[in-house]
């Protein structure tokens, strides 16, 4: 596997066991997680210990969790059981992991290369894109110790990155994955990236000419099951392993929580062949109560599951 920029080499141990036919550009399959969210979900450890459990038996050629993996003091627990996994595992920044830590400190206790980085899998090539940088008085700076919560701007991609992203791409000879914490794409809950349009531009330069490079970006952060394409380009949310905040009423988890009763992730092939994405998800309930129109006007928009999907690009 190849790193670029300040993501440096990814090197990492793969046992011959784990070994998938993707490592010769056969189909991949990885697993994903998004959002698990230790510190304040009560059950956090034991929502990743059931995704590990089932790591073990699917043995994906390598696995990513999507950011807010923590929020700090619970870092070193749930990486304990992240690092069961004998093969090949990254990790994505969430805005929350540095409630209580600086950025370096977290990149550095994860064991990832850089805050943004790439890696070659088999026919595809992946990127990870740290979208924890905020804006204020003018200046923008990294998230560090809860700043996140003061500033005027916050959830973008700084201008270093996206150069980077830019010459990343056009190195890259395989089709192309990005993962990130905050969305890119247009969705119906909150505020996505301020950096959005920008990364759009960087993804549309690297798909002119003719070609088609960046394939699809899978994204956590809203708690929210969700797809669409833009400019051919498929955005993949992939919802909370723990719950969906609630912003409208009390009565939940924490006040806010609607929480699933089951874990969420999913595990997801590429097949180059087909040129096809499948995404089989984790269905699953609301531990009561249950939102509905009155305690959460978007009820109707929230699923306690992520779907399965196979997609074509």
């Amino acid at each position: 596997m190849k790193g670029l920029g300040m993501g440096g080499v990814v090197l990492l141990s793969s046992p011959m066991s784990f070994a998938r036919s993707g490592v010769s550009g056969g189909k991949i399959t990885f697993g994903i997680i998004s959002d698990v969210h230790a510190d304040l979900q009560p059950d956090a450890k034991q929502r990743l210990e059931i995704f590990m459990e089932r790591c073990m038996r699917v043995k994906p050629d390598f696995i990513i969790q999507l950011g807010d993996l923590h929020h700090g003091p619970g870092m070193k627990d749930m990486l304990e059981i992240w690092n069961r996994f004998p093969g090949d595992r990254f990790h994505v920044l969430g805005n929350h992991d540095m409630d209580h830590m600086s950025k370096a400190d977290v990149v550095r206790e994860q064991g990832m290369s850089g805050p943004y980085y790439s890696y070659d899998r088999g026919g595809y090539h992946f990127v990870v894109l740290d979208a924890n940088h905020c804006v204020k008085d003018g200046k923008m700076y990294d998230n560090n110790h809860g700043n996140y919560y003061s500033a005027e701007k916050r959830d973008m991609v700084s201008p270093e990155e996206l150069e980077w992203l830019r010459e990343d791409l056009r190195k890259a000879v395989k089709p192309s994955i990005l993962f990130s914490h905050e969305a890119f794409d247009d969705v119906w809950q909150g505020e996505t990236s301020p950096s959005k349009m920008d990364v759009r531009q960087v993804i549309r330069e690297a798909n002119g000419g003719g070609g088609k490079k960046v394939i699809a970006c899978f994204c956590g952060h809203h708690h929210v099951d969700h797809h669409m394409v833009i400019e051919d380009v498929h955005y993949v949310q992939i919802n909370s392993a723990s719950y969906y905040w609630v912003e409208e009423a009390q009565g939940f988890s924490n006040g806010h929580m609607a929480e699933y009763k089951d874990p969420l992730f999913a595990f997801v092939t590429l097949d180059p062949a087909n040129r096809s994405i499948s995404i089989k998800g984790e269905q699953s309930k609301f531990k009561p109560p249950v939102p509905n129109g009155k305690t959460c006007p978007n009820a109707d928009k929230i699923f306690p599951c992520i779907k399965n999907r196979r997609i074509h690009y």
